[in-house]
């Protein structure tokens, strides 16, 4: 009988360890992934936002997501800051129309989704915008990219002219790493059969081989 390959056998180790290694990290993702729906769910049934909850957000002492805010926003007749895609309240696809409540600060800290429009020109048209805004807050609409937002305030009602959008949800963060490490466990596992099947062969064949 054929002596089992030292080096192959450790290469076959090594990798099935590491694909074990990434399903049990997929693991540890999935319960992070759980606690921070859990407690993005409870977010909006907090109190109000305080500008004291705003700035520790924006130092970074907190996270502000989903939670409920008031803002005042009377810049009066505006065109919008910007359009995102996004849906209505009753689930179409459109554009968010985006504005600053304040026009003269081109670089605001805060913007109000003012409604939903299915106007792809809507950067174009002018909206009177004169509402106190009630919804919950989006952290970092734009990432990291330089001078823009770091908060977005999604409101219940609309500005005339366009519909209330619809409000973000805990659920609609996509969850999938059970099925990843599912994935990566049943690589693993492959792995070790194959090459479990490689070695029965190569040992049934070595008879064979010195009979020649």
């Amino acid at each position: 009988m054929r002596a089992v390959p030292v080096i192959g056998t450790a290469v076959i180790f090594l990798l099935t360890a590491c694909l074990a290694g990434l399903g049990i990290w997929q693991l540890q993702r999935a319960q992070w992934k759980a606690d921070l729906i859990a407690k993005l769910e409870a977010a909006p049934s907090q109190p109000l936002l305080t500008p004291k909850d705003f700035y520790e957000a924006m130092i970074g002492l907190r996270s502000v997501q989903y939670r409920r805010a008031q803002h005042i926003c009377r810049p009066g007749a505006v065109r919008p800051y910007d359009l995102k895609g996004g849906a209505s309240a009753g689930g179409q696809g459109g554009f968010l129309v985006l504005v600053n409540c304040n026009p003269e600060n081109p670089a605001p800290d805060l913007v109000v989704v003012a409604g939903w429009t299915r106007n792809p020109d809507a950067m174009t048209t002018s909206y009177t915008v004169d509402t106190m805004f009630e919804g919950l807050i989006i952290e970092r609409p734009y990432g990291d990219e330089p001078d823009r937002p770091q908060f977005m305030l999604i409101p219940t009602e609309a500005a005339p002219g366009l519909q209330p959008s619809r409000l973000p949800s805990a659920r609609d963060l996509p969850d999938n790493h059970l099925a990843y490490a599912g994935q990566w466990f049943g690589l693993a596992l492959t792995l070790l059969v194959i090459y479990g099947l490689w070695l029965r062969r190569r040992a049934k064949l070595a008879p064979a081989t010195r009979s020649r």
